[in-house]
């Protein structure tokens, strides 16, 4: 259920989305598509808007609210009347960008570099709040990297300007990034997988049911014989045991 009259919610998204996306650190692929999540990660951020889900797009098509985008599974995709937002090759790059890394990653950009493992581009800033922000909203405590951007550009690496503050690049050679000092140590653990073993789900119980367990599968009454029997061999053992002595002292 909408919180917003349609047509002012559906001018919000318009803007977020189409006039002022690197506002929201957010960009469009060449393609013309945006993840969804991406998008309502950005969303959260503000408290009157964190209620949107995809359903509340569909019910804003279904209203005939003018949005610039559809919804194509796990995308969002401009329409065709809509054009994709210029992003132009940055002219005069600034000498320093920020891009916040999650932990687990560091040893593997030191090495690999910098590069985006589902989009084409990856979001670098020059102020470094945006560059958390945006890295928040997946990883509740990055790593702020420094990106020697102009060095990089000088060399042949190519920026394209998405935002006032936010800018495309495709990869970024470790040579060019700045890494906090960690230790090696810590760093080999960050970067190592998770392998707590998995709590298995406790039995639920629904009223009315039981658990099998092993000796419910036994034949019936098969558990009062084990018992009969073994309180037959006892009382019968100490009986036994009072013959031989008295066999013994007669001898």
């Amino acid at each position: 259920m909408l919180k917003h009259q349609p047509g002012t919610l559906a001018k919000t998204l318009d803007y977020i989305s189409r006039h002022s996306p690197g506002e929201y650190g957010l960009f469009w692929d060449p393609q013309g598509t945006m993840p969804w999540k991406e998008f309502y990660w950005a969303l959260q951020e503000d408290v009157s808007l964190r209620f949107v889900r995809q359903s509340t797009i569909q019910e804003l098509t279904l209203l005939g609210s003018e949005l610039p985008f559809v919804l194509d599974g796990s995308l969002l995709r401009l329409r065709p009347e809509f054009a994709l937002p210029p992003y132009p090759r940055a002219s005069d790059v600034p000498t320093r960008l920020f891009f916040g890394l999650k932990p687990k990653n560091m040893a593997y950009t030191q090495k690999i570099g910098l590069k985006s493992p589902r989009r084409r581009f990856v979001t670098v800033c020059s102020e470094r709040e945006l560059a958390l922000r945006i890295a928040r909203r997946e990883e509740k405590a990055p790593i702020l990297i420094e990106i020697l951007a102009r060095e990089a550009c000088e060399s042949g690496l190519s920026f394209l300007t998405a935002g006032l503050h936010l800018y495309l690049v495709e990869s970024v050679p470790a040579e060019f990034i700045l890494f906090p000092k960690v230790r090696q140590d810590l760093a080999e653990r960050l970067a190592a997988p998770d392998r707590k073993p998995k709590a298995q789900p406790s039995p639920v119980m629904v009223s009315g049911s039981f658990i099998v367990q092993a000796h419910h599968l036994e034949a019936p009454g098969a558990g009062k014989l084990i018992k009969k029997a073994a309180k037959k061999d006892a009382k019968g053992g100490w009986k036994k045991e009072g013959r031989k002595e008295r066999h013994k002292r007669d001898l």
